[in-house]
């Protein structure tokens, strides 16, 4: 057997493992749950849950980390692709809001459980949406630059837009009326318009 494969399994097995412990603690509150209840729901032994987490806190900064390292790792190369700033821009903008709706757990918890994480690992978590956020301003100024877009403050606008494309965090529903693909292109729609591209 290669070790890329086990590679694989692993890294594969610590995602359904992080995915579990989202889920649950979304549903019960970060200091709600303990290791054996997310060794149970997992359908696994408490000793094979510590052999891919030490604890409870390292779970909870990769369920953080599926938004907040993951949309700087994924996200944020469209915006260097082809076309112009406003299609990449719309093509972040889709992707923000997709990833929310296939990650509603993680973002959840990311929302509302990143205070228990300690002020080193919490650091951690915001120098990624720190980055993330410099770099859409950046990419807003550069259009800006180049005639695409109209904004004075490329920055705060930055931070409006993230407010605005956070929201379907809290009200999304697999079951209702849209799908999260609907969704996402209104958004970009609707980002796209407020830069008066």
């Amino acid at each position: 057997m290669t070790a890329a494969p086990q590679t694989r399994r692993t890294s594969e097995r610590r995602a359904e493992l992080v995915a579990v412990a989202s889920r649950l603690f979304r549903e019960r509150g970060y200091h709600g749950v303990g290791m054996r209840a997310i060794a149970e729901a997992a359908g696994i032994q408490a000793a094979s849950l510590y052999h891919h987490f030490r604890n409870k806190e390292e779970l909870l900064l990769e369920a953080i980390y599926v938004v907040d390292r993951d949309m700087v790792v994924e996200h944020l190369p469209l915006l260097n692709g082809p076309g112009s700033h406003t299609d990449r821009l719309a093509e972040l903008v889709r992707a923000h809001v997709r990833h929310i709706g296939a990650n509603r757990d993680a973002w959840r918890v990311a929302g509302r459980e990143l205070r228990a994480l300690p002020p080193e690992r919490l650091e951690a978590v915001q120098k990624f949406r720190r980055e993330y956020q410099r770099c859409i301003a950046r990419h807003i100024a550069a259009g800006v630059a180049v005639g695409e877009f109209t904004c004075a403050d490329p920055r705060l606008t930055t931070l409006a837009i993230l407010d605005t494309l956070n929201g379907p965090n809290e009200w999304f529903d697999p079951d209702g009326r849209l799908t999260i693909d609907r969704i996402a292109d209104h958004y970009a729609e609707l980002v796209i318009r407020l830069l008066g591209a």
